[in-house]
């Protein structure tokens, strides 16, 4: 039935396609980004009306799959029947011709090539089993699958609720009808090559040769954090696919004077808001380098042009990205999310952290993945950044949320990894090129080419989108994947760095090229190809080599998380038991949940409102360890009373016993939450639920399982309650 909902979406993509884009050779090239972005488009829409009557359900999707084709089908008939027809052949013959003329191209595109088929076989074969994605992204799919519905739903991890939700919205689309992830790797994977045929069409459209065109593709595709995404169900690569689809549908608009251009430019970047927030921490950057080309274009008139693109863009946003938007409001009185929330991901510090932010994202760049470089100059790097900040009187971890430690990265952890040794010895130098180059000739009263004024635009505005970035949240080391992102957005740039003859220099960019095509992307942390194709050869079939895989601890895939464990446990029991799970920030649930597709039923409490379910519906009642963390508080902060004192060493404690004991956590500590002057605000809870508690809700403990584990998410106390009616299962 996914396939028959795929086609439906794709065919109607297609009419619309073949509405907007007939004709013109530039409209034939921006054809394959409107084709996605209307896939997209309507793939959420689908979603959100049906969730507003709580009726997402497969032959719901299909009918409303069935509405959308017929409509696109009858205004394409309208329209005369147009048919789109993408110059295929025509563009890959003129890239066959450009890596004949020149050689270390022709070789980048054998490790092209390979890292394609490697990056396809992996999303073929690896189901989703990082940390983030099972407590989270994919996670709150499983529960609106379950509920039917986008809205918000009992959960001890607060990015569950707070956070965009298109591309989530994806992996719904999937799981409602496959009932499992197969392919979800592809959705970033999608976004990646609509980045690469937006880049390739925007150097085109500039007049660039085929060459720099190729060669800017081939070196942002071995930037190490690109290769780690493609593979994964990270969102960075995914939004700067939609960001630069904008960016090309908009700059087709001024060439070609189409207004539907310029609606699907906003719509593109409206799904890119509702789908990560770093794009609406780079749009004042991006409106900027858009406010530029029209100007260039259409001089005093631009502003028509930026005002309707703006009228657009407010309008998609309200139909395809505000959902969660007004969900947050409703609940927490603000778009962005709880306080809780608020608190963990906002900037602090003032302008003084400010300064810090950018300074340590800058040298965020210096990234080593895949290399032992750094053993002999990180160290080095790391002085220059303590020394500038020593030198401006700023505390080395004023605004630091999640600090790095001052450790230049050279593993391959995918949320740790940056854009390689190529960020900082190709891509920085390019955005200072493309600056210096434009502002010398300027100086020189030299005639500037529209091609220079373009990469200076584009390198301006990484360092406007850094700048953005260093005052809207609070600094953490996975950051920096918002950096990949920003770099991804810029790397036009890279078109200047492209060398016709071949020297020292150009082989020394072929060698780290072709290191992180053909090694960097196999020997991944989380899925080396060693590892995987050994469980694959080794286990009785394709989904036991998949679960494996899931439930392993990473390194070797030895060992099973707990969640497996419990799911296992659960499979067991006769299905239609009641289960409810008392879970903790750290709760893999995704494949629990997924179990109520198997016939049994599994809801979530949350431990701060515990008093007000109803407990004699459960059969089995789960906590998931002894001190459950909680980023989601049931009062707002301020209503919040602290029941415990606090002694002399640090510790808390209680004047008489509790059954269910809560205990807080601030942002400066990051340890327990005390009203007094050097506090913070508070940001988590931790609380202890005495079995006495369960007892009296007519439960009595059936087991307790300690999971030790060197990696402290993956080790859990689990306790299993049953109903003191109900035997031993």
């Amino acid at each position: 039935m996914f396939l028959i909902s795929f086609l439906f979406v794709f065919i109607t993509a297609y009419f619309i396609t073949c509405i907007v884009c007939s004709g013109s050779e530039k409209r034939k090239i921006a054809g394959f980004l409107v084709l996605l972005v209307s896939m997209f488009a309507n793939v959420i829409l689908t979603m959100e009306l049906l969730s507003l009557f709580k009726a997402i359900n497969p032959a719901n999707v299909l009918v409303l799959n069935t509405a959308f084709l017929f409509i696109s089908g009858f205004l394409w008939f309208k329209k005369g029947r147009p048919l789109y027809r993408p110059e295929v052949k025509r563009t890959f013959s003129r890239i066959f011709n450009a890596l004949k003329r020149d050689k270390i191209l022709m070789i980048m595109a054998f490790g092209f090539l390979f890292l394609i088929f490697l990056t396809i076989l992996l999303n073929i074969l690896m189901p989703v089993s990082t940390s983030d994605a099972l407590a989270y992204h994919l996670n709150r799919a499983a529960f609106w699958l379950s509920q039917g519905s986008l809205n918000h739903f009992d959960i001890a991890d607060d990015r569950n609720l707070v956070m965009p939700i298109n591309s989530e919205i994806l992996y719904l689309w999937v799981l409602l009808f496959v009932k499992n992830d197969i392919g979800l790797n592809f959705v970033s994977f999608t976004g990646y090559i609509a980045s690469v045929c937006s880049v390739y069409n925007i150097l085109g459209n500039l007049g660039f040769c085929e060459r720099k065109k190729i060669w800017t593709i081939f070196i942002l595709s071995s930037f190490a954090s690109v290769i780690a995404e493609i593979s994964s169900v990270e969102t960075d690569v995914l939004i700067a696919g939609l960001v630069l689809s904008s960016i090309t549908l908009f700059i087709t608009y001024l060439k070609e004077k189409k207004l539907s251009f310029l609606f699907f430019s906003s719509l593109a970047y409206a799904i890119a808001m509702g789908t990560k927030s770093p794009a609406i921490i780079a749009f004042p950057g991006v409106f900027l380098l858009m406010a530029f080309f029209a100007y260039r274009k259409e001089s005093r008139e631009f502003f028509k042009t930026l005002g309707i693109f703006l009228g657009f863009l407010g309008v998609n946003f309200i139909i395809f990205s505000s959902y969660n938007y007004i969900l947050n409001f409703i609940q927490y009185q603000n778009f962005l999310g709880s306080e809780s929330a608020r608190i963990i991901h906002g900037f602090r510090g003032g302008f003084k952290a400010f300064v810090a932010n950018y300074i340590r994202y800058m040298f965020m760049m210096f990234d080593f993945s895949g290399f032992r470089y750094s053993e002999y100059v990180g160290e080095h790097i790391t002085n220059a950044k303590l020394a500038l900040l020593g030198f401006l009187h700023i505390p080395e971890n004023l605004g630091v949320e999640m600090p790095d430690n001052n450790v230049i990265n050279n593993g391959l952890l995918d949320v740790k990894m940056g854009t390689g040794l190529l960020g900082f010895l190709l891509f920085l130098p390019g955005t200072i090129a493309a600056i210096v180059v434009a502002v010398v000739r300027k100086i020189n009263k030299n005639s500037i080419s529209e091609k220079t004024t373009a990469l200076m635009a584009f390198g301006l505005m990484f360092y406007i989108n850094i700048f953005c970035l260093s005052f809207s949240i609070a600094y953490m080391v996975f950051s920096v994947r918002f950096m990949t992102f920003l770099v991804l957005l810029s790397t036009p740039v890279l078109a200047l760095t492209y060398m016709k003859k071949s020297n020292i220099l150009k082989l020394l960019i072929l060698f780290f090229v072709m290191s992180y095509f053909l090694v960097i992307s196999q020997n991944l942390i989380t899925r080396s190809t060693k590892d995987v194709f050994r469980v694959f050869s080794t286990e009785k079939n394709y989904d036991s080599a998949r679960d494996k895989i899931r439930c392993a601890l990473y390194k070797g895939y030895k060992g099973k998380m707990p969640f497996c464990y419990l799911r296992d446990m659960i499979r067991k029991a006769p299905k239609g038991i009641y289960i409810g799970i008392i879970p903790d920030t750290q709760s893999r649930l995704y494949v629990v949940k997924m179990l109520e597709t198997e016939g049994y039923k599994i809801d979530t409490i949350l431990i701060e409102k515990i008093d007000s379910y109803d407990f004699s519906k459960y059969d089995y009642l789960i906590t998931v360890n002894d001190g459950i963390t909680s980023t989601v508080l049931n009062n707002k902060i301020e209503d919040i009373e602290i029941k415990y004192k606090v002694n002399s060493k640090g510790e808390a404690y209680f004047d008489k016993p509790q059954e269910v004991s809560c205990m807080y956590i601030d942002n400066i500590t990051k340890y327990l939450y005390y009203p007094s002057e050097k506090a913070g605000k508070i940001m988590a809870s931790m609380c202890y639920v005495d079995k006495s508690y369960f007892k009296k809700k007519g439960f009595v403990q059936l087991q307790k399982i300690n999971f030790k584990s060197d990696i402290q998410e993956n080790g859990n106390h689990m306790t299993i309650y049953k109903k003191s009616e109900i035997k031993n299962k």
